[in-house]
């Protein structure tokens, strides 16, 4: 799977790795106020070049640490937070059509074909409920259990997974639906395997997690497959499939 799709990089060889000095200045924000109308979070930042200014800007959650939009700069900090918080109360960010980035290409497609075959969401009564569940999920095919935390309020672009914080779920996708289609990126990962978020490996991931968490015949999300016109790694799902049912019969 390609990392970046989950949020982050899975291990590189010493040959790709760059050194420290070639790595960005990571923006990290000393103030930060959640917008009322859940647009995101306002947040005051230290500009790393110019020590002494303080940027007020927006970002949708604190996963888009360096994608932040500049919105005004003071010289004093107590003046920058006195503008988050003024912004904070009615700041509404461009509605801009969003662009589909050709590395996910299939996002929207998975997501329709997921819905299809998925059934009803299955609610959970905590998170910690989800995270015992993925225990179990991770025990299928004998990977470390992966963290599985509650997201703030500031998550509002969804749940995701990401190396190094595990897997995140927004209070609104409690349910074991997005945890499988979280774990199956968390495995595609775990595998190393480098392809579009939503590619081959990680629709077999995810067909072979509902597979064995729902006893559904792997035949409906094939064949629902076809009409989405998307395409499943068949060696990996049955690699997938084989391993864990003798996992199971052991």
């Amino acid at each position: 799977m390609s990392s970046q799709a989950a949020g982050g990089c899975p291990p590189v060889s010493k040959s790709t790795q760059r050194s420290p000095s070639f790595r960005k200045n990571r923006l990290r924000a000393s103030f930060s106020c959640v917008s009322p109308s859940s647009h995101g979070e306002i947040v005051v930042v230290e500009e790393p070049s110019v020590p002494s200014e303080y940027v007020v800007g927006w970002r949708r959650d604190r996963r888009h640490s360096r994608s932040i939009l500049r919105l005004s700069a003071f010289g004093d900090r107590q003046a920058a937070i006195s503008k988050a918080l003024a912004l904070s109360c009615g700041y509404v960010p461009s509605t801009d059509p969003k662009r589909n980035r050709a590395r996910d290409s299939k996002r929207s497609s998975v997501y329709m074909w997921e819905r299809a075959f998925a059934g009803p969401r299955r609610p959970y009564a905590s998170i910690e409920d989800a995270a015992a569940d993925a225990r179990h999920l991770a025990a299928l095919f004998g990977v470390t259990p992966v963290t599985v935390s509650l997201g703030s309020s500031r998550l509002v672009s969804g749940s995701y997974f990401m190396p190094s914080r595990g897997i995140v779920l927004a209070s609104s996708m409690l349910d074991r639906a997005s945890l499988i289609h979280e774990m199956a990126h968390y495995l595609v990962w775990r595998m190393g395997i480098e392809e579009p978020s939503h590619g081959p490996a990680f629709a077999a991931a995810l067909v072979a997690f509902h597979v064995l968490s729902a006893t559904m015949p792997v035949e409906t999300p094939l064949v629902l497959a076809e009409k989405y016109n998307l395409k499943i790694n068949t060696d990996l799902l049955d690699g997938l499939l084989g391993f864990s049912f003798r996992k199971l019969a052991a």
